[in-house]
């Protein structure tokens, strides 16, 4: 087998790592998959944010702090990554001030915020949680580094009754089934692509075992605390 065999089977088995933190996550929150009256909901049209919160982790979404106040009552604090476990953070620097935020929480109704201003402090920072009727979003910065976090602060601005009728699940595209196919496929492309033929089985086989991998993941989803830790373990030890 050659050692560009070797690199390229080695690389395959990271990104089917990092394949493996989305796929549990959309396997694992799929359980959470309930009636939009059921769970709070985080709305922001100018970044297409649409998403639930739980209260279990932020590896699951749009985390809600345990320190938070009920909305309409005090300040609410709510975080969410910016890369992996869908990203629900990727645009939170395009906000501007003046940008319309939705609280949909049951029992309450929708509560509507205004972006107040945005600003960046260091990962140390410790965040008041007594700032009035506000909402807090942070998440780390810049962009797939965690030096630094980026925080939104957002004033309360009005509450209106829920409708619930005009409420869908954010959950009806099958993500984690399709990115599954998205690496078959493009682990089958780069088989029939690979120049060295007498290799090419063992590619196959490698791209069909770590597909067999991710399956069994969705069907099986394990919690994605730590996977980020053994995907780094693991680039070490190949020296990427």
């Amino acid at each position: 087998m050659k050692i560009s065999t070797i690199c390229i089977i080695a690389g395959l088995v990271i990104i089917s790592m990092y394949t493996l933190v989305e796929v549990t996550y959309y396997a694992s929150t799929s359980s959470m998959n309930q009636n939009r009256s059921d769970v709070p909901y985080l709305e922001i049209p100018s970044i297409g944010i649409d998403q639930s919160i739980n209260n279990k982790s932020i590896d699951y979404g749009i985390y809600l702090e345990p320190k938070s106040a009920i909305p309409g009552y005090g300040t609410v604090i709510l975080a969410g990554h910016r890369t992996f476990y869908s990203s629900p953070f990727l645009n939170l620097d395009k906000l501007k001030a003046g940008d319309n935020i939705t609280l949909s929480w049951p029992g309450i109704g929708n509560i509507q915020y205004n972006v107040v201003k945005t600003y960046v402090v260091p990962a140390t920072y410790q965040l008041p949680i007594e700032q009035g009727k506000t909402l807090i979003l942070y998440t780390c910065y810049p962009l797939g580094s965690s030096k630094e976090r980026l925080i939104i602060q957002a004033s309360q601005s009005n509450i209106y009754p829920f409708n619930y009728n005009t409420k869908s699940s954010d959950q009806q595209i099958p993500y984690a089934p399709l990115i599954i196919s998205a690496f078959l496929g493009l682990g089958l492309v780069l088989t029939y692509i690979y120049p060295v033929k007498e290799d090419k089985i063992i590619l196959l086989i490698a791209i069909i075992a770590l597909t067999v991998f991710l399956i069994y993941g969705y069907l099986f989803p394990i919690p994605p605390d730590g996977i980020v830790t053994q995907i780094s373990n693991m680039s070490n030890w190949f020296n990427f």
